[in-house]
């Protein structure tokens, strides 16, 4: 019988995660062994995983969401070696974004699914390092600037539930004044000079659990994705976020840049 770890966020998608850890240990029962470990504190996953790579088991699984699903990741990279089971998720958060990117989705039953398959498939993975020298993998994506603002503020939305508190962070957000930033770029050897709005790296095509960043991105392809957005009115911001709801016409606006690479600094 195969032995899972289950790492639920019990906060996720604002508590109500742990019921798909109930419905997850009732989906699996005769076909693996399931332990649930449960997080009480922001970093907490990642150490659980770490630990989780020396007990033997056959997965680890992630209940929660993006956030759930990046500390996990994290825990199980930083561990390292042969030995470093595969990642599982359920999804359970307010966005599922690297659930959708792999095709998974919100489909609980998907999920379960590919888990009694034991089937796994290999995804890239980028790595950020701070101005400290410290660093994160990540295997979606990394929002900066506005983007990351929107992140920020959605945490602090109690409505309404799910990935319409993107949405609505990122009206707030159009209400206040925008910040720029002079950003000096490499991408894989190039010198780039870009006043920003936003700059995201995408592994995923889509982040915020609504917003289709980059629709073609591929978590398979060997390489990565950037958006880079340049000063624009509020206007054609709106109208961009709407186009990206709809995977539409976005990355076409005169403000827009995007590229594949492989490396940037």
């Amino acid at each position: 019988m195969r032995r899972y770890i289950a790492i639920l966020n019990p906060n996720a998608d604002r508590g109500r995660a742990a019921a798909r850890a109930d419905r997850l240990a009732d989906a699996l029962r005769g076909a693996a062994e399931v332990g649930l470990r449960r997080t009480t504190r922001r970093g907490e996953a990642s150490e659980l995983a770490q630990a989780a790579v020396g007990e033997q088991v056959d997965a680890v699984l992630a209940v929660g969401g993006d956030g759930t699903v990046h500390e996990v990741a994290n825990g199980l990279l930083a561990a390292g070696g042969p030995s470093r089971p595969p990642l599982g998720i359920v999804p359970a958060g307010s966005g599922n974004d690297f659930a959708f990117a792999i095709g998974i989705g919100n489909d609980f039953d998907a999920a379960v699914a590919t888990i009694n398959r034991n089937r796994t498939r290999a995804v890239d993975v980028g790595r950020i390092r701070g101005g400290d020298d410290r660093s994160k993998y990540f295997v979606n994506n990394v929002g900066m600037l506005l983007e990351g603002e929107i992140n920020i503020a959605s945490h602090r939305i109690q409505w309404p539930k799910g990935s319409g508190l993107y949405y609505r962070a990122a009206l707030q957000k159009m209400l206040r004044p925008f910040r720029t930033a002079q950003l000096d770029i490499e991408v894989d050897g190039a010198q780039l000079r870009y006043e920003a709005l936003v700059l995201s790296v995408c592994n995923g095509p889509r982040s915020g659990g609504k917003f289709l960043l980059i629709p073609d991105a591929d978590v398979s392809d060997g390489a990565l994705d950037y958006m880079l957005v340049r000063p624009t009115s509020r206007l054609a911001l709106l109208r961009m976020i709407s186009s990206s709801v709809r995977g539409a016409d976005h990355l076409s606006h005169r403000a827009v840049t995007t590229n594949r690479f492989v490396q940037m600094n």
